[in-house]
């Protein structure tokens, strides 16, 4: 049967390549804002720290990059696999409009919350990671080894969705509405863009006084990171309303 011009199809198909030209590059800076975000980067800093600390500085370097690439694919497999397990139900709530837009409406709502933690951090609950978990994550770290650290950056991977999970939320609704190769494609970008900080970090980290100037740059920014990723989030959410 044939389908005249202007029919709902064009206008599916018009909309889908709409999304699919917003969708990358919210992919990439989803992917580098999410790892940048003030759990994940902090923890990562407190472990370089800590095994300096330990070390000769001659044999910092292989050592660091051996067990702090353990706690990057840590983190790396968790964020994947738990993205692949969100994806499937947000592919199945994407086959109506209403539940894409109610997610639309979560994401910006979350993305508010986020600036408000920024501009006001000891007002009411803030997105973080809890604090029951801190312990559990110090006790990892210590230890040094690729094991440990191979779970602390699984831990740290379930405990950053407080802080920028709200992104990750996003990215799924879009996805969600992608094709499955393309929308599995986009999934693995996304997650080698929230690691490339971590890995970035790891090359650059391999003394001491590098350490101390990143640590010195980064924590007055902690603020600003986390108030553009409340920011990003927000026009996330209204993109998957746009779209939805």
């Amino acid at each position: 049967m044939l389908r005249r011009e202007g029919e709902p199809g064009d206008a599916r198909r018009a909309g889908g390549q709409g999304l699919s030209s917003l969708t990358f590059p919210a992919i990439v800076v989803g992917g580098l804002l999410d790892g940048l975000n003030p759990c994940a980067f902090s923890v990562l800093l407190s472990f370089v720290a800590i095994l300096l600390a330990g070390v000769a500085l001659g044999d910092a370097r292989p050592r660091l990059w051996r067990i702090g690439g353990a706690y990057v694919v840590g983190m790396l497999l968790t964020y994947l696999l738990l993205g692949l397990g969100v994806i499937s139900a947000v592919a199945y709530l994407t086959r109506t409009h209403l539940p894409v837009r109610i997610l639309g409406v979560l994401v910006v709502g979350l993305g508010l919350w986020t600036v408000k933690d920024a501009m006001f951090p000891g007002v009411g609950w803030t997105l973080k990671m809890p604090a029951r978990f801190h312990g559990i994550v110090r006790k990892m770290l210590v230890q040094t080894t690729p094991v440990g650290l191979f779970a602390a950056g699984g831990l740290v991977g379930l405990c950053t969705v407080p802080c920028s999970g709200a992104i990750y939320m996003g990215v799924l609704a879009l996805l969600a509405q992608q094709p499955l190769p393309t929308r599995l494609g986009y999934l693995l970008i996304y997650n080698v863009m929230f690691v490339v900080p971590l890995l970035a970090l790891l090359v650059v980290v391999a003394n001491r006084r590098t350490l101390n100037r990143i640590a010195h740059w980064y924590i007055p920014r902690k603020i600003p990171a986390k108030l553009a990723i409340g920011v990003f989030t927000m026009v996330l959410g209204f993109v998957v309303l746009v779209t939805a």
